[in-house]
C-alpha cells in the first residue's frame, strides 16, 4: 500500500482478474481526469490574474488620458472664457450686463473647480510627491468633505517604493475612504502606513456600522473585489477585518523589491 498498490488479487481467485483490471483504468482514469483538471483550473486561474492586472493598468492609461485632456483642452478652454467674460463685466456700462457677467464668472469658476477635482481623481499630480503626501492629502480632503475626523500616521516622512505600487495603495485608500463616505457612518477615521521590514502596510480603520461577511461577498461587490486584484498585480493582498456595530479595517499589504546590497567596487 506504501507503494501504491491499489487492489491485489489471490492465486485461487484468479477469475476476478477482469475485475480488478477494469478497476485498475477507472482509478488511473479518474487520476488523470483529476490531475487534468487541477492544471486546467490553474492556466484558468493565472490567465484571469493577468487579464486583471492588464485591465488595471488600461484603466489607469486612460485615466491618465483623460486628466491630460481635462488639464489642456477643457480647464485651459474654461480659463480663457472666463478671463473674458470678467473683462466684459468690467468694462460693460450697463448694470445688468454686470450681473449676468459675474453670475457667468462665478459659474465657469465653478466648473473649472469641478474639472480640476476630475482631473485629480483621475490622475493625482500629488503622487509625484511621494506617497506620504498623496494619502495625507486624501485624509485632509476626506476630512473637509465629510466632517469625520481623520488621522493619517506613517512610519516616516518619505517612503520610496516602486511607482506602480504606490499607485496601488494609493488607490487602495482613496476606495476605502469613498466606500467609507458612503456605508460607514463612522465618527473617526484612523490610516496608518508603515514600510517597516521590507513590507509596505496601509491601514484604513473606521469605527462606522460595520459589515458581515455576506456583503463582502456578493456578487456585485466590485469594489471590493477589485481592490484585491489590484493588490495581486503587484504581489500583495488585501485583508479586511469588519464586525456589525464594530467598524472596519482594511489592510494592504505588499512585500517591497529588496535594494541592491552590492555597492560598486565591492568584491564579487
Amino acid at each position: 500500500m506504501r507503494l501504491g498498490v491499489a487492489d491485489y488479487l489471490l492465486k485461487d481467485d484468479i477469475q476476478r482478474l477482469p475485475h480488478v483490471i477494469a478497476r485498475t483504468l477507472e482509478v488511473h482514469e479518474a487520476r488523470n481526469a483529476r490531475e487534468q483538471a487541477i492544471a486546467e483550473l490553474a492556466t484558468s486561474q493565472r490567465r484571469l490574474a493577468e487579464l486583471a492586472e492588464h485591465l488595471q493598468t488600461s484603466i489607469e492609461h486612460e485615466r491618465a488620458a483623460i486628466a491630460r485632456e481635462i488639464h489642456d483642452d477643457i480647464g485651459g478652454a474654461l480659463t480663457a472664457v472666463r478671463f473674458d467674460v470678467a473683462w466684459i463685466g468690467r468694462h460693460s456700462t450697463d448694470p445688468a450686463m454686470q450681473e449676468h457677467a459675474t453670475s457667468a464668472v462665478d459659474m465657469l469658476q465653478h466648473a473649472i473647480g469641478a474639472s480640476q477635482r476630475i482631473m485629480m481623481n483621475l490622475r493625482p499630480p500629488i503622487l509625484e510627491q511621494g506617497l506620504v503626501a498623496a494619502v495625507q492629502w486624501l485624509a485632509t480632503g476626506f476630512e473637509r468633505r465629510t466632517g469625520i475626523t481623520t488621522r493619517m500616521q506613517s512610519s516616516s516622512e518619505t517612503i520610496d517604493i516602486p511607482t506602480d505600487i504606490q499607485l496601488v495603495a494609493y488607490r487602495t485608500a482613496q476606495e476605502a475612504l469613498t466606500n467609507i463616505s458612503k456605508h460607514a457612518q463612522p465618527s473617526k477615521v484612523d490610516i496608518e502606513l508603515s514600510d517597516k521590514e521590507g513590507v509596505l502596510t496601509l491601514e484604513v480603520a473606521d469605527n462606522g456600522r460595520g459589515m458581515d461577511s455576506t456583503v463582502r461577498d456578493k456578487p456585485k461587490a466590485f469594489g471590493l473585489k477589485g481592490l484585491q486584484e489590484r493588490a495581486r498585480t503587484v504581489g500583495g493582498w488585501l485583508d479586511i477585518s469588519s464586525r456589525p456595530g464594530k467598524g472596519t479595517s482594511v489592510i494592504l499589504s505588499v512585500p517591497l523589491p529588496s535594494p541592491s546590497k552590492s555597492a560598486p567596487g565591492d568584491a564579487q
